[in-house]
């Protein structure tokens, strides 16, 4: 760290102190040390590991053998076929999601609702029956694939058009005028390129190699799915890299889990603990009618199990 970085941080600490006492400063102190990469990378790793499991839901804490709640698996990209229809924006809030257990029908609504309150870029550019209809994943097939220019495309032309208001919302992912439009192009031109070239790297692999890139952000920056009752993968976050990952026709491409469906917990607890075995533990999200509907567990091949990602840690 630069000396000035430090002496602001060594005056920062002063005062928390003066204002809040030693137990002001200790909680402080972790909320800085984990938005720190630089400072040590296996420290910073350490730390905020064990900081985001205590704040996350951690459901799967519960399950037998506990699930890691970061826990990343590679998996195929036709895995990922649908968008999660828990409610949109569902990747809000997403650091204290992760290793929820949710009941009910979230998974096989026809559509997503959309928060009343939400003001991001439109919904229906990202959301279809199936992600390979969404406007997002067409409009990268008719750049990279058929070399249409960005402009010519659904999704940039609709973020020009909608930019032009005279109230301009965040249009996508994050833009607000033409020139940061213009730069998202060329960020996505940018990732095509080096995927195309070097293959896909995670982002969890570039801790410690990379200063700037903390757990946190592995967190928010990896491709991230839920997991329906049946085992499906639906998809949360990281849309633009699943659908250069497609695109492209790579074998695998890394993903972290966020919630899982109550009845899919159920038929991994049967796994592990083989015929009959019964899961010790409940969630308060999941009725008993819900519980006594999903206790019989689908006849799937051996075979089509093990495939399944959230249950290779499973594997003799």
């Amino acid at each position: 760290m630069e000396r000035h970085a430090v002496a602001e941080t060594v005056r920062t600490a002063g005062q928390v102190y003066r204002r809040q006492g030693l137990t002001g400063l200790l909680p402080t102190a972790m909320e800085y040390a984990i938005s720190q990469p630089r400072l040590h990378p296996r420290v910073h790793r350490f730390l905020a590991s064990r900081y985001y499991h205590r704040r996350c839901q951690n459901d799967v804490a519960g399950a037998t053998p506990p699930i890691d709640p970061f826990k990343l698996e590679w998996v195929s990209p036709d895995r990922i076929t649908r968008h999660t229809r828990r409610e949109y924006p569902p990747y809000r809030d997403r650091l204290a999601l992760f290793g929820t257990v949710r009941g009910g029908e979230w998974d096989r609504r026809d559509a997503p609702p959309v928060d009343s309150e939400y003001e991001g870029p439109p919904s229906e550019l990202f959301i279809a029956d199936r992600f390979e209809a969404t406007v997002l994943y067409r409009s990268l097939s008719a750049h990279f694939e058929d070399g249409r220019p960005w402009d010519e495309t659904e999704l940039v032309a609709t973020a020009r058009r909608l930019v032009d208001e005279p109230t301009p919302e965040r249009v996508w992912h994050e833009c607000t005028t033409n020139a940061a439009i213009d730069q998202r192009c060329k960020r996505l031109d940018e990732l095509y390129e080096s995927i195309r070239t070097t293959g896909y790297r995670s982002e969890r692999s570039r801790l410690g190699t990379d200063p700037a890139v903390g757990f946190r952000h592995c967190l928010r920056q990896e491709v991230t799915v839920d997991i329906g009752r049946d085992g499906e993968l639906l998809i949360v976050s990281g849309r633009h890299r699943l659908a250069i990952a497609k695109l492209l026709g790579l074998e695998a491409l890394p993903v972290v889990f966020l919630v899982r469906h109550a009845g899919w917990m159920r038929r991994r607890a049967a796994v592990a603990g083989g015929e009959g075995w019964e899961p010790e533990f409940e969630f308060e999200s999941e009725s008993k009618a819900e519980a006594e509907a999903e206790a019989e567990v689908k006849s799937e091949s051996e075979a089509e199990y093990k495939s399944h990602p959230d249950l290779r840690d499973l594997a003799p």
